[in-house]
């Protein structure tokens, strides 16, 4: 029984999640940005066939899980999956693998590359030790369809609308594409009132004339958000930032929740805990 015990804890730090049937596993696969290929898939398909049940489950991290994993199964599963370059998805006080919307390079409102930018992510700190979980998303417009307000670290994709006048010929095609009625159009010239405009673009695409372009593209950060029992709405801390600052500010965000954040404290917990203008001084600029 001890033997058993101290297994279990390796066996979850590989991915393995215990479930309430005795024995049992639900085998977490790491996925980023919810891509998978279809050779891998293929791969899963027969792992959840040979060591559960012939199903697997989608988180709402898309991330993929095989539940019914026998115990006595978690080491040739583990070894098998990841001789395929399957590894296990990370649990506890870790950085999670990162979500995102297939952004830009699929999406017609994305503004980013927001696949990229998660493998980038990704790569440099998927499973940091923290003093909780940390959980980011990557989406590429203010529609927001990965909730980047929900999550400690947010990430999601703007633009900001120029107007050339010159070009304007008071069509109201702006006008009719803005959802939050940041346009007007008087005396055939188009208006940004900015207190109202999102920066998601959607006047810039849908101008034929030319005469609304995009004078920057970058990022709105959002920090502290979670979901769960008790949630917490993110804190807007930068709009437009490139991928430079972006990177600057989670590297300079890290250092400060190990340094700052408690044992099992959340990264909106801290924020409120020190305030975020404490925060916003170590982290911008």
């Amino acid at each position: 029984m001890a033997d058993k015990k101290i297994d279990l804890s390796s066996i979850k730090n590989k991915g393995f999640l215990p479930q309430r049937q005795e024995d049992m596993f639900s085998m977490r696969l790491k996925v980023v940005g919810g891509k998978v290929d279809a050779e891998k898939l293929r791969e899963i398909a027969d792992a959840a066939e040979k060591y559960g049940y012939g199903y697997v489950h989608i988180t709402s991290r898309q991330q993929i899980e095989i539940p019914f994993v026998k115990l006595e199964d978690v080491e040739e599963a583990s070894y098998e999956l990841e001789k395929l370059g399957l590894s296990g998805g990370s649990s506890g006080k870790k950085v999670r693998a990162v979500v995102a919307c297939q952004g830009n390079t699929v999406c017609r409102n994305g503004l980013i590359d927001c696949q990229k930018l998660a493998c980038r992510i990704d790569k440099k700190y998927f499973g940091e030790a923290v003093p909780k979980k940390l959980k980011i998303a990557v989406t590429g417009c203010p529609a927001a369809c990965m909730r980047p307000q929900d999550n400690d670290f947010g990430i999601m994709g703007t633009v900001k609308p120029e107007i050339f006048e010159e070009n304007c010929v008071g069509c109201k095609r702006c006008e009719k594409a803005c959802k939050v009625g940041a346009i007007t159009v008087l005396e055939d010239k188009a208006h940004i009132d900015t207190e109202k405009c999102i920066l998601c673009g959607a006047c810039i695409a849908a101008c034929r004339k030319d005469a609304l372009r995009a004078e920057k593209t970058g990022c709105t950060i959002f920090v502290g958000g979670k979901a769960g029992r008790q949630p917490r709405h993110g804190t807007k801390l930068l709009e437009l930032a490139d991928e430079d600052q972006l990177f600057s500010i989670l590297e300079k965000t890290f250092e400060y929740y190990r340094r700052e954040g408690l044992d099992g404290e959340r990264f909106g917990e801290l924020l409120e805990r020190l305030g975020i203008e404490k925060y916003r001084e170590e982290v911008l600029p």
